[in-house]
């Protein structure tokens, strides 16, 4: 665990945890001196949070949850209630007292997040909030029904195998791969023929989900002038890309630095040093995995450019897959996009292919 970068400031005043269920909230009331004061378990609806603000009443207090499946609507309750500024999200993962603990139940969950809060140590989670919401909702959507379509392709080219029949055009989305498909499946008989049409029509279901969710994306970006320049500045980000960037990991000047961007997307090596002796370790993989996806992403569509800036990334790559893994060498070239995007918001840079990616000037 890193070492503090600031001196943790307490809060003057009441700090309240709350431990959010789907059917009830624990929550504990911490005073001005870091003492439990009372707590309890509320009911999971609004009127279980307004007995908890009625217990406070007028003192100034700050509410600390974790980011868990249900707690968003939590979040903006409370947003509106006691402002922004009051209210901490924690990032589940990094709560090492609740999840290390071998006393754990609902009640000392709720006291660690009040007392993490209070101390001002509270390992805090980004929430997206407006029109970024909104357009993480969507690609969020648009990604999941990709890979329903993935599984069900997937699905059917096994059940071809099994009987010793295959589609030979690797691409099954255009439209001649599709007739060569149904064309094949005539020749089954039983219930493995009933199988292969009710997926096939799953996929053509699937195909439309795809366009309309896509549609929604390409609406949204048309708000965001940041999705526009990833896309016009960044090599192998497309809109789709783009926008999954930016919904999961936000606004990139909210970054202290490029390398505290690219930790965020868990591109970033780790190690152990214990006696003297240095270990190295893989990647991190914190923060969004979506995020991480929408990045290594980028650079597999850069390997396969023929022309523009993408080629210069492509090369870079196969240079250094000769002397390191392939998975590595992408996701350190990952790692310098994210590096690259958070100098293109906060310095005004355009992306830099010949600093960022060193060799022959192919481009």
């Amino acid at each position: 665990m890193k070492k503090l970068t600031r001196r943790p400031v307490r809060f003057k005043g009441i700090t309240v945890g709350l431990d959010v269920h789907q059917s009830f909230i624990e929550y504990v009331i911490l005073d001005r001196k870091g003492d439990e004061e009372r707590g309890g378990r509320v009911a999971w609806a609004r009127a279980g949070l307004e007995e908890i603000l009625g217990l406070v009443r007028r003192r100034k207090a700050q509410y600390s949850l974790e980011a868990c499946s249900s707690f968003l609507w939590v979040y903006d309750f409370l947003v509106e209630r006691v402002g922004r500024e009051r209210v901490h999200v924690a990032q589940p993962h990094r709560v090492r007292p609740i999840a290390n603990s071998l006393e754990k139940n609902d009640a000392n969950d709720a006291w660690w997040l009040a007392y993490l809060c209070f101390e001002g140590r509270l390992p805090e989670a980004y929430v997206a909030e407006n029109e970024i919401r909104e357009l993480r909702i969507a690609t969020r959507e648009l990604r999941s029904a990709v890979d329903r379509r993935s599984d069900l392709i997937r699905r059917f080219r096994s059940h071809l195998a099994q009987e010793g029949l295959r589609v030979r055009e690797r691409n099954f989305h255009a439209v001649h791969a599709r007739e060569a498909a149904r064309a094949r499946f005539e020749e089954v008989e039983g219930m493995r023929r009933a199988a292969l049409e009710r997926i096939l029509a799953a996929i053509e279901v699937a195909d439309e989900g795809i366009a309309w969710w896509r549609e929604q994306v390409e609406v949204l970006c048309r708000d965001l002038p940041a999705v526009q320049t990833m896309v016009e500045e960044m090599p192998g980000f497309g809109p789709v890309i783009a926008s999954l960037v930016y919904g999961e990991l936000g606004d990139p000047r909210r970054f202290k630095s490029a390398k505290a961007y690219a930790c965020a997307t868990g591109l970033v090596p780790g190690y152990r040093e214990s006696g003297g002796h240095r270990t190295p370790m893989g990647m991190s993989r914190a923060g969004s995995g979506r995020a991480r996806w929408a990045f290594t992403r980028a650079v597999i569509s850069c390997l396969r450019c023929r022309t523009g800036p993408g080629v210069s990334v492509k090369y870079w790559v196969l240079r250094r897959c000769r002397a390191k893994p392939k998975r590595k060498v992408i996701v350190a070239a990952a790692r310098k996009l994210a590096e690259g995007i958070w100098r293109l918001f906060n310095y005004g840079e355009g992306f830099d292919l010949a600093q960022a990616f060193p060799g022959p000037n192919v481009g």
